[in-house]
């Protein structure tokens, strides 16, 4: 029989929301431009700077470009994004 417990996420790094949370500060978006420019909610954002969830590897892109990330701060945020498919996956279960 197999198991229907959801495999658990690694937690996010630490100070991984401020950072991003700053940088979307930096870019002078809201949380709700930020997430109308990425498609999804200010829930969304929030959820995100709060580590929450981590961003699929499609939306880890998008954030990056639509806050113009450095290439630090870049890597750090692609560094927590989950493989498309497997969000899918999650989502299905």
């Amino acid at each position: 029989m197999a198991s229907t417990t959801a495999t658990p996420r690694a937690p996010l790094p630490l100070g991984f929301g401020a950072m991003l949370r700053a940088a979307r500060v930096n870019a002078g978006l809201s949380a709700r431009a930020l997430g109308r420019t990425v498609g999804r909610t200010h829930a969304w954002v929030r959820d995100l700077e709060g580590g929450v969830r981590p961003p699929s590897v499609t939306m880890a892109d998008r954030v990056s470009r639509a806050l113009g990330l450095d290439p630090w701060a870049d890597a750090v945020l692609r560094s927590v994004a989950v493989d498309d498919a497997e969000l899918r996956a999650r989502r299905a279960a």
